[in-house]
């Protein structure tokens, strides 16, 4: 038999050894590579014409990258030190349980970073939009990672986990409706009802500082109400998303300016805005 040489078969697998830990690193490498690609791809779809979200997308998907490289990175160097002969079950059993425990420990942090990842690539809402949601309603500050911030009307700033955010009903994104309620006396005709909202339409669309925000011009719903001593008309129109309040005010005095200039009793006479609920006010 011949001789068998230990230190040159010793030689031999080290190299063997080297070479695979260089083709697991290379291909590693190809992978993340490949990953990178297609999430770059996946995230531009989801960025805007004018790049209104491209910063938080592009930190998102940075974020995101970094977390599957350090998966991984882990999964090579087990392979590696496997191949060395070291004993890995005991350190992956270790990191499970400690995975574990990190993960029950912090269920409401990763439910909150999940939800704003939802938020964040669903455009459910974005940074000046104004929302209602959780029990709050007012416009947006700060959409983060774990939670968003809203300022209300009174000025009061609302931080909302992003977990809580199940409801979004969001006034900015896209046109809106934007109602009028005109209670009128039975001595106000019918026929005097529509030529009032006629002209109050005709004067919205003079005003040259918010005419180019109506959608849709001021018409007359329709009779909605019929009471003891006065019947409700309603008015509806429809607005760029932010400036239905400023339209609808507008219109609720060119309402008291023609009810005052028809010589009509404004003590019976009642108006009231409609912006998704109901507020009455008498005039």
């Amino acid at each position: 038999m011949p001789d068998i040489n230990l230190n040159q078969l010793a030689k031999t697998n080290i190299i063997k050894d080297i070479i695979l830990i260089l083709i697991i690193i290379v291909i590693s490498k190809i992978l993340l590579n490949s990953l990178s690609h297609l999430m770059a791809k996946a995230f531009k779809n989801k960025m805007d014409v004018d790049g209104y979200r491209k910063v938080r997308i592009e930190t998102l998907s940075k974020n995101l990258y970094t977390v599957i490289r350090f998966i991984v990175g882990f999964i090579i160097v087990m392979i590696i030190l496997d191949m060395l002969g070291i004993n890995t079950r005991s350190i992956i059993a270790t990191a499970g349980i400690g995975g574990v425990a990190i993960a029950f420990g912090a269920q409401t942090l990763v439910k909150d970073i999940v939800t704003g990842v939802i938020i964040i690539l669903d455009d459910t809402f974005r940074v000046g939009d104004w929302i209602v949601t959780a029990g709050v309603e007012g416009t947006v500050e700060t959409l983060g990672m774990r939670h968003t911030k809203i300022r209300d009307y009174d000025g009061s700033l609302h931080t909302i986990p992003n977990s809580q955010i199940t409801n979004v009903q969001n006034l900015n994104s896209g046109p809106i409706k934007f109602e009028c309620n005109i209670y009128l006396s039975y001595d106000v005709p019918f026929e005097e009802a529509l030529d009032i909202v006629d002209s109050v339409s005709r004067g919205l669309k003079e005003e040259k500082d918010v005419s180019r925000y109506i959608v849709e011009d001021v018409s007359l719903f329709g009779i909605m109400e019929i009471r003891e001593s006065s019947y409700v008309a309603k008015t509806t129109a429809v607005a760029v998303p932010g400036h239905q309040w400023e339209l609808a005010r507008r219109e609720r005095k060119l309402i008291i300016d023609e009810i005052y200039h028809r010589d009509l009793n404004p003590s019976i006479q009642v108006v009231a805005i409609a912006n998704g609920k109901e507020i009455n006010e008498e005039v």
